[in-house]
């Protein structure tokens, strides 16, 4: 990965978003919030991509115009 000059080299990870507590799913944002709970392991998938979809769209009408 590429750093800019004078810093240290970055070590990033992705951990697992999705966790099962008494057969409940839910999945945690990049903001920290845990969101759920949800009935299944499928339904938690299908609910994170639909967040993140919202989030990048919400990035994008944020963006200043070029």
């Amino acid at each position: 990965m590429t750093v800019r000059q004078g810093e240290s080299e970055k070590n990033w990870f992705r951990s697992e978003r999705l966790s099962s507590v008494n057969g409940e799913y839910f999945f945690e944002t990049r903001e920290g919030s845990i969101e759920g709970p949800f009935e299944s392991e499928l339904e938690a998938l299908l609910e994170l991509r639909l967040y993140l979809q919202k989030a990048e769209y919400q990035s994008y009408l944020v963006q200043p115009a070029h």
